[in-house]
């Protein structure tokens, strides 16, 4: 087990500033006060319950916040990547199968060929 130097507040703090997000919208996205994110990123530690919607907006896992791995996922995602995931996830559930079929079309489109 590796674990990084890294607090759970500094690591909410830091995923959400590279995600260009305010404490605002933050707390709005994971169904909570601004005042809440605040202290999560000061010194107060989140409960479980919380830490799971930060893990699971923030596409990481538990282990990546509480500092036990230095990667968020198995895999990195890019900027780019994170960009479509945070559109993907603000959409409603029938604009996301829409979506969904819209990329299945792209993938073997000859827009996708080399």
């Amino acid at each position: 087990m590796v674990m990084d130097e890294l607090t759970i507040n500094e690591r909410i703090r830091e995923l959400r500033t590279e995600n260009g997000l305010t404490q605002k919208q933050l707390a709005d996205a994971v169904g909570t006060s601004q005042t809440t994110v605040a202290s999560h990123e000061r010194s107060h530690d989140p409960n479980i319950y919380i830490l799971i919607k930060y893990a699971d907006y923030f596409g990481c896992t538990l282990d990546y916040l509480a500092g036990r791995d230095r990667a968020p996922l198995p895999y990195a995602l890019t900027e780019e990547e994170r960009e479509l995931v945070r559109l993907f996830r603000s959409l409603k559930p029938s604009a996301k199968e829409y979506a969904r079929e819209q990329m299945k079309l792209l993938s073997s489109s000859p827009l996708n060929r080399p």
